[in-house]
This record gives structure tokens, sequence and C-alpha cells, in this order.
């Protein structure tokens, strides 16, 4: 409460002095030395109302200049001069002069005049003479806002916490649920990616078992066409014999001789004694064995 107090007062002063030298406050600073011993400058003049048809000659007044003339002839908002002359017509209006200055270059006119001097306090006109630049103005709102910033800074970084978290906590909430969000989904995608790598190698230790047995059940598929070659070939030439063994034997059937008989010649088997038989084998006749027939 009494820091609220304390910044109200000087907001309070620093308006007022803006105001004064404005010509909006019963009293303004005095500025400068032209009045001088009459009106020192740095004291706080207060002013008496007056009517414009009551002032004369040799009254000191206090009148507002026009923004258009202060800013042409480079005056204050508010002057205090002693009137030189009254002019009648063609309206009422007044020339002034400092006591220490030359006449002043415009007409001071009746809706102008804010009435005449009176009472002054020394020196506690100074601070208010520094509203009347531009300079000062600025320094002073600088100045302001840095004394309520440092008198209420505690309950301004507050004031942010709690704007900060009835404004913006749904926005970081929101935020910090789309973050946890987004790390399961990727905690999901690198498991599933896990599991992928984990089925990939499985299917690449299938597919190299799989193709050592090919190379083996190949290896073994390689060597059953050899032999299948290999008794392809024997079987060809075992058909070659046969049909050198048919031929063989028709060409001694119709000779009537014996395909031996032609090459080899050999001692005439000795005959054996009629009914002596070799045990366990039995006599057959063969075919290349012709009977010679009888001579009659």
């Amino acid at each position: 409460m009494k820091r609220a107090i304390g910044l109200i007062l000087v907001v309070a002063a620093c308006v007022a002095g803006f105001l004064s030298v404005r010509g909006a406050l019963p009293f303004i600073p005095i500025y400068g030395h032209s009045m001088e011993p009459t009106l020192h400058s740095g004291n706080l003049l207060f002013v008496e109302p007056i009517n414009p048809e009551d002032i004369q000659v040799g009254d000191i007044i206090v009148y507002t200049v026009p923004a258009a003339v202060r800013d042409y002839y480079n005056y204050p908002p508010t002057v205090s001069h002693r009137v030189v002359e009254i002019w009648t017509e063609p309206t009422l209006s007044f020339r002034t002069k400092g006591d220490n200055t030359g006449e002043d270059p415009f007409t001071i006119l009746p809706q102008n005049i804010r009435g005449t001097v009176g009472k002054q306090i020394p020196y506690l006109g100074l601070p208010l003479l520094f509203f009347q630049s531009q300079q000062g103005m600025i320094f002073t709102i600088i100045a302001l806002s840095l004394l309520a910033l440092f008198m209420y800074g505690g309950e301004l970084g507050r004031g942010g916490n709690f704007l900060h978290q009835g404004i913006f906590a749904p926005v970081i909430r929101e935020e910090k649920r789309a973050s946890r969000e987004l790390g399961r989904k990727i905690e999901e995608t690198e498991s599933r990616m896990n599991a992928t790598e984990d089925a990939l190698e499985k299917f690449a230790g299938a597919v190299a078992e799989y193709a050592q047995h090919l190379a083996s059940h190949t290896s073994a598929i390689q060597g059953l066409s050899e032999a299948s070659h290999e008794l392809k070939k024997g079987a060809a030439e075992q058909n070659q014999v046969l049909a050198a063994l048919l031929d063989a034997i028709n060409r001694g059937n119709v000779t009537g001789r014996t395909p031996a008989a032609d090459t080899v010649t050999a001692e005439p088997p000795q005959p054996k004694p009629a009914g002596t038989q070799i045990p366990g084998c039995a006599r057959k006749s063969r075919p290349w064995e012709v009977t010679p027939p009888s001579a009659s």
C-alpha cells in the first residue's frame, strides 16, 4: 500500500509539472532572467486571475503563447512579462516586454491571458522546469517506468507466472503430451525395426542353411547323374555284347557249328561209361552241341 501511494505521488508530481509548464494549473515555474530582479528563475509563481479589461500598463501578466508563435519565435509555453501598451482597436490586445529584454514580437489577445503574478516560492519551480524540454519528458517517462518496475517487480513476476500458467499452460501440456506420444511412437517403431531385423537375420540364416542343403543335394544329384551315365554306358556295352552273342548264335545255328569251332581247336572230350553221372549235376544239352548223324 505504501509503495502504491508513493508511486501515485511521484506520478502526480510529474503530471502537475507537465501541466504547470503548459499553463493548465494556477502556478508556473519561472524560466529565464528576463524579469529579474522582480521574478527570479527557478521560483514557483502562483497566478492570480484577472479580468483582461482591468489590466493596466505596467502590470505583469501571465499568458500562454500559441503553438504556432511558440514554434516560430522559440518561446516557452507560458510567459510572465510586463504590459507596455494596450490596444483597443480593432479589438482589445496587449503588447509586452521583459524588464531585461526587448518587446515581444507578437500581440497578446485576451483569451491567452491567465492572470497576474502572485506569491513566489523560491527554487520550487526548478524540478518543474525539467518538463519544458522534450528530453526531460522522455527521461521522466523512462524513470517512472523503471521505478514502477522496481517497486512492483515481484508482483509483475507473479502476475506473469499466473498469466503464463493461465494462457500458455494448456499449450505447454499439449506440447508435452504430443512429445510423449511421439516418443512412444518412436519406441514402437524402434521395437518393430528390431523385430524386423531379427526376422531378417533368421531368414538369412535359413537361406544360408538351405543353400548348404541345396549344394549337398546338387552334389548328390550330380553323382547320381554321373552314375546314370555310367549305367547307360554299361547297358550300352552289355547290349553290344548280347547283340554279338545273339549274332554268333544265329550264325552257329545256320552252319551247324558252334562258334568256337571256327576259332578254337581242342581235344575231343573222353567218353564216359554209360550210366556215369556227376553227382549233383544233370547233364543238359547245349544249343551249340549238335549230335552228328550216325553213319548208315
